[in-house]
């Protein structure tokens, strides 16, 4: 028991360690790549039928759609910040939705949506 404590409490420096560290464009980034680790970790422990981990991973994933719609600057920026808003709406319902039907097709679409979106998100960094 005390192993696992110091191991997560591990994790959470590291975590923190990485986000002080990083500037906003790299964070969301991160924010990126884990939904899309979790939403294909879901895809994993659903085909293995370990639901508790299904539906952890799912609901973390969705925790950071959510997160990222959050960080949106709605006044400045315009059509496109619009746009996201309703695209992380729309993700979060259907990955709500997945979760609560088991559905393992859905969460590969969403996996694919999020992996687009990660991907526009890195070619306008460059």
């Amino acid at each position: 028991m005390y192993r696992k404590s110091a191991l997560a409490e591990y994790s959470n420096i590291d975590v923190e360690t990485k986000t002080s560290t990083q500037n906003p464009k790299e964070l969301i980034t991160m924010l990126f790549d884990k939904a899309c680790v979790l939403l294909r970790q879901s895809q994993v422990q659903f085909e293995k039928g370990h639901n508790e981990g299904f539906l952890d991973s799912t609901n973390h994933a969705m925790q950071i759609v959510l997160g990222l719609r959050g960080v949106l600057d709605l006044e400045n920026g315009g059509a496109l910040a619009a746009q996201l808003y309703e695209t992380y709406t729309a993700i979060s319902a259907s990955l709500f939705k997945a979760r609560s039907d088991g559905d393992a097709e859905a969460i590969a679409k969403l996996y694919l949506a999020m992996t687009e979106l990660k991907e526009g998100w890195e070619q306008a960094q460059v």
